[in-house]
């Protein structure tokens, strides 16, 4: 019993976890700090979603904003001014590859040139591969070596953006910012590889849909404006007349004797004669000048903001040139063919008439009279329209 009695209790010996804990105030306090670091983490977790949800949106909604473009004018428009204050960029810029200056012509025959610092065509690939320095991926960086392909700005970090449509690449998009952190080669590029999809897929569209809309505009033998268009133009330029109060004045151009020509020369000769007559005309033209042909051998021009004396000194020059032409036939005889020319003339505060129909259809009335009356007085001149 002696020995048992020296025995340590067995709570001793197995003492309870329990008892070598800190104090209760000690432990909640532990307990606090392990919540609140939770909740932090948490809380960053969810900021993090929320902020890549609200970047996914703005970048849908963008996607829709370019997709939504009906013109290739308009998606222009919105990818280098819109895009950079959406996205508050320093600098946006796009490079074309425009191989056999299509694209340029088609865009130049609808609206003119459209006046962009930052937009660029190039006939070659290689032009933008020398962009990327070789593989053409994307680039984000805020090294100064690729902030220098950019034009002259303020970006501290770029993004240099491949346009592909499949395995073809057709342009480049590159964007810079003001912060250097904002584009680095840490940063995902997934967001802005689809942006690039969605553009790339929205500029091939718009180009596609100017040429079909083109063609339907276009005389496909003198590469002039037809009737269908010179209507529409006639439309738009008497309402803006009317606002601006600037005068517009109208040519119809005939070309005389024109039936003796195919029958002389043959109808393969007498599209030649179209074709220069309409060549002629228009390097003599303002590029806001609208030259159509009206039909058959008629053709149209369109002055805005023209007053009648400038109208009569451009018709004037359009047929001295005309006489001056040498058109060769097919069995290579030189021949050349003359116009009379009526002008009209409309300004809003010198003339009253009704609605716009009736000012296009007294413009229309009145260059026919006139060319009728040049033709009376023996061809080959102009004749102003005065109501006589």
């Amino acid at each position: 019993m002696d020995k048992f009695d020296k025995r340590e209790p067995v709570r001793d010996r197995y003492e309870s976890p329990l008892s070598k804990r800190q104090p209760a105030q000690a432990y909640s306090s532990s307990l606090s700090d392990e919540n609140k670091q939770l909740k932090a983490t948490i809380k960053t977790l969810v900021d993090s979603a929320r902020y890549n949800q609200h970047t996914q949106e703005r970048f849908y909604a963008l996607e829709l904003y370019f997709l939504e473009a009906d013109s290739y004018e308009l998606l222009i428009r919105r990818i280098l001014s819109d895009l950079k204050h959406q996205l508050k960029l320093t600098q946006v810029e796009l490079f074309l590859l425009d191989p056999q200056q299509e694209t340029q012509q088609l865009i130049t025959e609808i609206y003119g040139q459209l006046r962009y610092k930052n937009l660029f065509y190039t006939d070659s690939l290689s032009a933008i591969k020398a962009l990327y320095s070789g593989d053409i991926q994307l680039i984000l960086s805020n090294a100064q070596e690729n902030i220098a392909k950019l034009g002259p700005g303020m970006s501290q970090s770029v993004a240099l953006l491949p346009l592909r449509r499949g395995n073809r690449i057709i342009g480049s998009l590159h964007l810079g910012s003001r912060d250097y952190e904002r584009f680095h080669p840490g940063l995902g590029g997934e967001f802005l590889l689809h942006l690039g999809t969605i553009i790339s897929v929205c500029i091939e569209s718009s180009i596609n849909q100017e040429r079909y809309k083109h063609l339907s505009l276009v005389d496909l033998l003198t590469r002039a404006k037809n009737r269908r268009f010179f209507f529409q133009a006639l439309g738009t330029e008497i309402a803006r007349s009317r606002r601006s109060k600037k005068p517009l004045s109208c040519l119809f151009i005939d070309i005389d004797h024109f039936k003796g020509v195919n029958d002389k020369h043959g109808h393969l000769t007498g599209d030649r004669a179209l074709c220069c007559v309409a060549d002629t005309i228009a390097p003599l033209l303002r590029q806001s000048d609208v030259l159509a042909r009206f039909g058959g051998e008629e053709f149209t021009v369109l002055l805005p903001d023209c007053d009648l004396k400038q109208a009569e000194e451009i018709a004037e020059r359009i047929r001295d040139k005309i006489s001056q032409v040498i058109i060769v036939n097919d069995i290579n005889q030189h021949f050349q063919v003359t116009v009379s020319i009526g002008v009209s003339y409309w300004q809003q505060n010198q003339q009253i008439f009704g609605d716009n129909q009736t000012v296009q259809n007294d413009l229309i009335n009145q260059a026919d009279k006139g060319v009728y009356q040049a033709k009376r007085n023996g061809r080959n001149c102009v004749h102003v329209f005065k109501g006589e």
